[in-house]
């Protein structure tokens, strides 16, 4: 009998050190709801690659049209390219960071969320720092995505207060909800609207009624945000993939949504039960990642009812997924964080300008 409650208390220790040891999982209960069945019809059939532009270029996490009338691209080495009418591509300047969100101000001017410098506006003599990011002694931790309103005032996203950029993947695993939604008036001027949330990401606003919609990656659901009263409400939740950027487009009032990956519900299940989702990572570690789902172009269209119009499913070419799209110039253009290219796409004619709500 002695001889069983040792092997049992050894055991008890063995998990516990696996649980909670040195280089274990910070795991968190996190309530994820499904995917929801009535969109998966809109997601059935692959729609075929009209063409892929500037092969190139890695890494183009947002795509964002310029008041000036080009598309604007944030790439993996820093550099900020803009695309004429022609084809085109022009260097526009180099943040030296990791630039994702990229939004215009009410005067033509450049703004950047870069996950490495923090919250960036380009003017004539170079880049100003808003707000730093944290390695560079500021506060942001990961400055992922931004919307600046009609008043120059601008609400950004810091994904996680836990994980910087590249360390996504174990976000996911933790299941952690420290994400941020911050509006900034001025350099150094931040202040915290809504906290508490699983990578909050994407983000864009309507114009007309500045009301201000954000992506919730680990969650999948889309909020809208009043700024001026800080209230938040789900839009639209149960999406089939885990949203990343967010693009609304005005000439259709449709919200497009890029979602890099489809759902992994066998991870998912892990996030009510944060002690096996411990032991789980543990083994992880030493068996790696179950296999994950293929990752082909997606992206989903909803109006601001957050009722679906359109689902996009591109051809399984191998590639990672993507993390923009939106319609340009009546074209369906895509890219992604860790992509090579831009893939664009016919866009439906329910999705193209001059088609309302």
């Amino acid at each position: 009998m002695r001889i069983v409650l040792l092997v049992l208390a050894g055991l008890m220790v063995a998990a516990g050190l696996a649980a909670y040891g040195p280089g274990s999982l910070d795991a968190m209960r996190m309530d994820v709801p499904p995917a929801n069945p009535q969109l998966d019809a809109l997601f059935e059939a692959s729609q075929p690659v009209s063409r892929t532009e500037s092969p190139h270029f890695h890494g183009a996490e947002d795509l964002e049209p310029g008041p000036d009338g080009r598309l604007y691209a944030s790439l993996a080495d820093g550099r900020i390219m803009a695309r004429d009418a022609d084809g085109a591509w022009t260097q526009i300047a180099n943040t030296e960071g990791r630039p994702l969100g990229l939004s215009f101000g009410p005067d033509g001017s450049l703004f950047v969320a870069d996950a490495l410098r923090g919250l960036l506006h380009l003017t004539a003599d170079g880049w100003e720092v808003w707000i730093a990011s944290a390695q560079d002694g500021g506060e942001l931790v990961f400055a992922d995505d931004l919307t600046v309103l009609a008043d120059g005032r601008i609400i950004l996203t810091d994904a996680s207060l836990r994980h910087g950029y590249g360390a996504h993947l174990t976000s996911f695993l933790e299941g952690e909800q420290t994400g941020r939604i911050l509006l900034v008036t001025g350099p150094g001027e931040m202040t915290e609207l809504v906290g508490g949330l699983a990578f909050i990401n994407g983000v864009d606003h309507d114009p007309m009624t500045g009301l201000v919609y954000i992506n919730e990656t680990w969650t999948a659901r889309i909020w809208q945000l009043d700024p001026d009263t800080g209230d938040i409400d789900i839009l639209m939740e149960g999406l089939p993939g885990y949203p990343d950027n967010l693009e609304f487009d005005s000439d259709t009032g449709l919200i497009w949504v890029a979602m890099p990956s489809p759902r992994a519900a066998d991870l998912e299940a892990l996030h009510s039960r944060p002690l096996v989702k411990r032991l789980a990572w543990r083994w992880l570690q030493v068996a790696g990642l179950p296999p994950l789902p293929e990752t082909p172009a997606m992206a989903i269209a909803v109006d601001t009812d957050g009722q679906p119009v359109f689902g996009l499913t591109g051809p399984s070419d191998g590639a990672e997924g993507t993390t923009t799209a939106l319609v340009w110039r009546g074209e369906l253009w895509t890219a992604g964080l860790a992509r090579d290219g831009i893939t664009v796409f016919e866009a439906p004619e329910t999705t193209r300008a001059g088609v309302g709500n």
